[in-house]
C-alpha cells in the first residue's frame, strides 16, 4: 500500500446532512478516506451513497457538518484558489463557441496566467486530439469532447484531480477505450486522483485501490488493492486476477443492496 503523504487527499471522519423544512438527509456519516499523494483511488458504492457528495466537499462546493478534510495539505478553498484542483463531470461542460484548443487554454485566462502553449499542445497531443484542435465540441463525438474535458482539468498541473463519472454518458465500447486513454494519460501525469465510479470494471482497471461505501449515509466500508502496476492495458481484463477482483467487489455491493432492500 502507497504511503500517506501529506500532498494527498485526507478525509477524517466527515459528516454531512442536507436539510431542509420538511427533510433531513445524511449523506455521508464519519467519513474517512486518504489518497496518498500521486495515488489513484476509485470510489464505489450504491447510487445515492453519498459518492458524489465527498468529490463535491473535495472540490470546495460543499462544506462538511463535522470531521476535517484537507487537499494536497490545504482546505479545498485554498488549493481551489491556489488553482490546484482539476476535476472533470460527466457533463464535460465545454464551452460551444470555443475551439478545442481555446477550451483547454481556458483555465490558465481564468487564472489571469499566461497561457503556456507547450503544455497546451502537449496535452492536445496526449489525449490524442492534435488534429482537432480547431474543432469546436458540436463537431466533436461524446468521447473526443470527454477527452477535451479531461485535457483541461490537466492543464494547469494540479495537485489534484477529481472524476465524477466521467464517461458515464458513453457507450461501453466507446468507454472502455477511453478508459485505457485515460490510464495512460494519467500513468504520464501522476497526478492524485479520485475517481467516482458506478462501474466496477472500470474502478479495478483504472485504480491503484478501490475503496467501497455502504448505503446511505455513506461510509467507507471495505478498502482493495489493485495487484496491477500503472501500465493497463486492453489485455489487463482477462487476467484471472482482475475478473476475480471485480466479482468480489460486486458481491460486496450487491450484499448491500439487498441488506437496501430488506430494510
Amino acid at each position: 500500500m502507497t504511503d500517506i503523504a501529506s500532498g494527498g487527499l485526507h478525509f477524517d471522519g466527515v459528516t454531512k446532512t442536507f436539510a431542509s423544512r420538511s427533510l433531513s438527509v445524511a449523506a455521508l456519516s464519519d467519513f474517512s478516506l486518504q489518497v496518498a499523494e500521486g495515488e489513484f483511488v476509485a470510489l464505489l458504492g450504491p447510487s445515492g451513497c453519498g459518492k458524489s457528495t465527498a468529490l463535491r466537499l473535495a472540490a470546495g462546493l460543499e462544506q462538511p457538518d463535522a470531521g476535517q478534510l484537507t487537499v494536497a495539505g490545504a482546505s479545498p478553498h485554498q488549493i481551489v484558489a491556489a488553482r490546484g484542483l482539476g476535476v472533470a463531470f460527466q457533463d464535460n461542460a465545454l464551452l460551444p463557441w470555443l475551439s478545442v484548443r481555446r477550451n483547454v487554454e481556458l483555465p490558465f485566462k481564468l487564472a489571469g496566467r499566461p497561457v503556456d502553449r507547450h503544455r497546451v499542445d502537449e496535452l492536445i497531443e496526449l489525449v490524442g486530439l492534435s488534429d482537432f484542435a480547431r474543432h469546436r465540441p458540436r463537431q466533436l463525438s461524446g468521447g473526443m469532447r470527454q477527452r477535451v474535458s479531461i485535457a483541461r482539468s490537466l492543464v494547469l498541473s494540479p495537485r489534484v484531480l477529481l472524476l465524477d463519472e466521467p464517461f458515464g454518458a458513453l457507450d461501453a465500447v466507446t468507454r472502455h477505450r477511453l478508459n485505457v486513454e485515460l490510464a495512460r494519460i494519467l500513468d504520464n501525469e501522476r497526478t492524485t486522483t479520485l475517481l467516482v465510479t458506478h462501474s466496477v470494471e472500470e474502478a479495478v482497471f483504472l485504480a491503484d485501490r478501490v475503496a467501497v461505501m455502504t448505503g446511505r449515509p455513506g461510509r467507507v466500508k471495505r478498502i482493495a488493492d489493485v495487484p496491477f502496476g500503472r501500465h493497463r492495458d486492453r489485455t489487463t481484463q482477462a487476467d484471472p486476477r482482475f475478473q476475480a477482483l471485480v466479482a468480489d467487489l460486486t458481491l460486496l455491493l450487491d450484499a448491500d443492496l439487498a441488506r437496501g432492500a430488506n430494510t
